[in-house]
Formats: C-alpha cells, structure tokens, sequence
C-alpha cells in the first residue's frame, strides 16, 4: 500500500489521558432496587460540528452578527474561534450558544512576513479549508496554518480550484500542505470541476464565490454532505443542485441572526452503536439529531441489514431535517453489510471505524469499500482502524480502497492505541463496552475533539468508563 503509516496521529497522542472500560452494561443495587439500565434510555449528544463550523462562518460572510444556538463544544469547533477573533469579530459562549459579532478590534497575534495574521486552526482540516475558501471570498489576506498532523494533510483540493477562479494563495512550506497564505480573492467565473468527493473542498470553493458575489458551476464526483448548500439557500444564495453539478447564481444575502444547530448524527452513531453491541433488548432514543440523508449512511447501512433502527419526531429547522433516532434490541438476525458506493460511503465517512466494528459482531463478510479518501484524516484510518481492531483480535484487512471485516472472529478485552484520533478512540471504547474485561485505549480522551461528554454519555446508557488518573 502507497499510504502513510498508523503513527501520523501519535504526534498529538501523548497529550491525551487514556481510558479504560469494563465490559458490559452496568447492572447493580442501590438500596434494594435493581439499578440496571433502564429499558429505555435517553441520551441527548452534542450540536454538529460540521454545521457548528459553518454557522460561525456566515457571520464572516454576511458581515453580521449570529447566535449559533447549541453550538458543537469540541476542540475541532474552539479551533476556529482564535482565527475569528483575529479578523476583528468578538466570540463568546453564552450557555450552550456562540455569540459572534463583528467589528471588533482585530486581538494581537503573531504575523506573517507580510504583515498578515497567522490564523492558526489547530488539528481541525474543516476549520482550515473552510477558511481558506471564505477568506479568498472576501478578500482578506491571512495565513492559514495548523499542527503538525494538520500540514500534512492535503490542501490542494481547495487551493487549486481557487487559483482557477483568480485566488493568489502560495504554499508557505511543502506543496499542497499548510501554512497557506492568501493574498488575493477570487475574482473570474470560470467552471470548476473537483476531483475528490470531499464536501470540504466543494464547501471552501462555493464560500468563496458567495463571499464574492462570483457566480460558478462546481462539478463533483459525488454527492457529499450538504450542510453549506442548505445554509447558504437560508442566507439567500441561489443554488441549483443535481447529482454532480453545483450552481450558484448570485442572490443577495440577509443575515441570519439565530442558527439552530441539531445534535450530530456522527456522534449519535457511537451510544447507538454500544446500545446494538449490548443487546439486552432495551430501547435507545436519540432527540433532536441532524437527519440529514448525506449523514445517515452509519444508521442506513445497519438498518438494511437487519438492525432495529427508525426515525421519529421529524421536523426542518434552518433548512436541515431533525428527529429522535429509536435503537431497539441488539445485533441478532443482522447480517453482513457492503458499502460499494462513493455516496453511502460520504454519508458515513466519519463513521467507517465504528461501522467496521461492529461488522466484527456480524456473521460472514462485511465490507467498506470506494474508502480511499479515510487516508487523510487525522491517521490514515484504513491502517489506522485495521491496527486497532486486530489489537482486540478482529480479523480485518484493507486495501487502498477498502476495509473487510470477517465476523466471528472470538474478541477480547485488550491494550490499543487511539492514535490521537477521536475517531479510533471512540470506536475502541464503544467496542470494548461489549467484551467482558477490561479495554484500555491509549490516548482515549482525544475525544474531547469532537465530544467533550463522551464518557458521560456512555456512562449513562451504562458503560463502566473511567480516565486515566480520576
């Protein structure tokens, strides 16, 4: 394979306390009455992120002040605060909201060569890209950098489609890697045609032609997640949409004072996940979570596969559709799964690790397939998912495309690595909370980056979660 090694996530792995889980559902006494897990439990996750990013956006956009209401409280979303901060708009929390407002003064920080100021998004590739598209829109110059795993992940799906529209950015240190400074906007109508199915990189290039008034065509080869189409329709933008073809018209843009965010369906996935791998027959509810269709390939592909899953209590809320996600039962007459499609695999994409799991539990083959694009997340998760399942003895393999799982391989409790990525890290726990014994995952609470209560919340559907050191 011509892909990089599990250890690009260790850079960040040694700040992260580890986290250990005893197997199974918390069943005990509490003064005579059975404390077990209520037969139907309730957990509430956090606001999504993705949408999280692009509220706080707008208001760069629109020049207008925004409350984004139950705002996503992960390091990935705190990445873009410092940066807003530093183009002259005042952020602060205010309950479970981001106030953002402009016209503040720019707070000092370090700058470029040239003057500009240094935006730096940390680890978070959404901040990072959607930025460099909205500031190429509005015609703002600033360097955009990251940490370390951040620069080596690939910029140039969205650089090189904002130099055809006119955009003057230059790589700061490698090629197609941050730091990036851009220094002139988009400024031509031309057609742009993507080669990566990435939202982000459809995102940054249709940011910058709204934050520009540029009308553009933007061909893509598949359709991803739709957050930015939908909130920039609520702003006023004329978008005509097919399969793979992106049209912005022009419109004029009105401000959206108050961004509702609905809870994140990537993070609803790990308690429905654990509730499935418990089986005890109880039932999970899961409120007021985005039901997006570009973000619900987790739930769709066990669904069809067998797995106890609807969908209720649906309503729209700022152009995005919400409900209450209804888990029941466990894994028994589920069958295997493939996933062989570009587009159920972007509905997915941050869930592929967890779906592999709990392929493990499934009888015969289960496969993710068309998943090349898992190489430049946070690790390399094809490699990344494939050394953490085999540590509980999984039998998985991956290509450069692809991961199989073959089910039934006998698990056990076991040591593994989270490689500094939320992602794996969640997936070990929740995997672990269904094997007697006990899982430590190295550098487990990196999950802070993306769900900060992640413990809390396994903990109350009964996972015996505890952090290193506490």
């Amino acid at each position: 394979m011509t892909t990089q090694q599990p250890a690009a996530g260790t850079a960040r792995q040694s700040a992260w306390p580890d986290i250990s889980v005893n197997g199974g559902r918390a069943v005990g006494v509490d003064g005579g009455v059975d404390t077990r897990a209520p037969l139907t439990a309730t957990v509430t996750v956090p606001g999504d992120k993705s949408i999280t990013h692009r509220a706080l956006l707008s208001s760069l956009i629109t020049e207008s002040p925004v409350e984004v209401r139950n705002a996503n409280p992960g390091g990935a979303v705190r990445a873009l605060l410092d940066p807003l901060r530093l183009l002259g708009f005042s952020v602060r929390w205010s309950g479970g909201s981001l106030i953002v407002e402009p016209d503040a003064a720019p707070e000092g920080g370090e700058v470029g060569e040239s003057g500009e100021p240094v935006l730096d998004v940390g680890g978070s590739s959404a901040a990072g890209r959607l930025l460099i598209g909205v500031l190429a829109g509005k015609g703002i110059s600033a360097i955009v950098d990251g940490d370390a795993v951040l620069r080596q992940r690939p910029m140039e799906w969205v650089v090189e489609p904002l130099r055809e529209l006119g955009a003057r950015i230059d790589y700061l240190g490698a090629a197609g890697r941050l730091p990036v400074a851009v220094r002139g906007p988009v400024r031509r109508s031309v057609p742009i045609t993507l080669r990566v199915g990435s939202a982000q990189a459809r995102s940054a290039v249709l940011l910058a032609a709204v934050g520009a008034g540029l009308p553009v065509e933007i061909g893509h080869p598949v359709r991803s997640r739709d957050h930015t189409e939908r909130l920039l329709a609520a702003l006023g933008a004329d978008l005509v949409e097919d399969e793979q073809l992106l049209t912005y018209r022009g419109g004029a843009l009105k401000a959206l004072p108050v961004i509702e965010v609905p809870n994140d369906p990537s993070l609803a996935a790990y308690p429905a996940a654990a509730h499935l791998l418990w089986g005890d027959g109880s039932t999970l509810r899961l409120p007021g979570v985005c039901l997006n269709p570009t973000r619900l390939g987790f739930f769709e592909v066990l669904r069809k596969a067998g797995a106890a899953i609807r969908y209720e209590d649906r309503a729209v809320v700022a152009g995005e559709q919400i409900g209450t996600i209804v888990v029941e039962g466990g894994l028994d007459g589920v069958g295997p799964f493939a996933v062989e499609d570009e587009q159920t695999f972007h509905s997915l994409i941050d869930e592929a690790p967890l779906l592999a799991a709990v392929g493990t539990r499934l009888p015969g083959s289960s496969r993710i397939g068309a998943s090349a694009e898992l190489v430049f997340k946070e690790t390399n998760r094809l490699l990344t998912t494939q050394e953490m399942l085999r540590g509980f003895g999984a039998d998985v393999t991956v290509s450069d495309t692809s991961i199989r799982v073959e089910g039934g391989a006998p698990l056990t409790a076991a040591t593994v690595d989270g490689f500094g990525d939320h992602r794996i890290a969640m997936t070990a726990v929740t995997l672990g909370c269904a094997l007697p014994g006990r899982t430590t995952v190295l550098g487990g609470a990196c999950h802070t980056t993306s769900y900060p209560g992640f413990a809390e919340d396994m903990a109350a559907i009964g996972a015996d979660i505890e952090r290193d050191g506490e």
